[in-house]
């Protein structure tokens, strides 16, 4: 087991547990269903997190049961992107999106299966089908990318309010390469991109009141 591989999941785990934990806690819809996300993420990688350790032979049932929490996770962020929309539709949009979402897991699961596995160094491939990589880019700029602007356009400090912005859109386009490369440098490169960004997020989200000072 390559430690900086379980140290990047585990960091994953903890990562958005914190954030999430932490824009759950704020009174706006949108806060609420963004923190949501990010929870529901946490689990996702939680699990992911247990399949790196334990390496076991039904590698695809733990992926797949990870990819539960992460595709209900993109309701969430949807749901956080249209906040300002009438309740009424809004509730009829949240209604198919959960639609699209069961479709989009019924795919998952049993018509276009994942083949995940190990590098020999390590790293570990989620290997989606080809299909399914482009559902996932798609859904995640959907959903995850609304969200984000919805959330940053809250906080009224500038600093903090960029941060997010561009804070969780790296953490976007990294998910995207996590899931699409199959590339053992990039797949290297990303990984600590992403650390290192989750790192400044909750490091600064989570330690200061003048972030949350003042919120639209």
């Amino acid at each position: 087991m390559n430690p900086l591989v379980l140290a990047f999941f585990l960091h994953n785990v903890l990562a958005t547990f914190f954030l999430g934990m932490k824009f759950r806690g704020r009174p706006d819809p949108a806060f609420k269903n963004f923190g949501s996300a990010l929870l529901l993420n946490s689990v996702a990688f939680a699990v992911w997190s247990i399949a790196v350790v334990l390496r076991p032979q039904n590698l695809e049932l733990f992926i797949t049961i990870g990819a539960v929490f992460f595709i209900a996770s993109l309701i969430a962020f949807f749901s956080a992107g249209i906040q300002n929309i009438d309740k009424s539709k809004r509730q009829s949009l949240i209604l198919i999106g959960s639609v699209v979402a069961i479709i989009l897991f019924l795919l998952r699961a049993f018509a276009y299966t994942s083949n995940p596995g190990f590098s020999p160094e390590g790293l570990f491939f989620f290997n989606p089908h080809p299909i399914m990589q482009i559902i996932y880019i798609f859904a995640l700029a959907l959903t995850a990318l609304p969200a984000i602007d919805a959330v940053a356009s809250k906080l009224v400090q500038p600093a903090y309010s960029r941060l997010v912005r561009y804070g969780f859109i790296a953490q976007v386009m990294g998910g995207v390469i996590l899931i699409t490369s199959t590339d053992t440098l990039v797949l290297f490169i990303n990984g600590w991109i992403i650390g290192i960004v989750y790192l400044l997020l909750w490091t600064s989200l989570l330690f200061s009141k003048k972030a949350w000072s003042a919120v639209n």
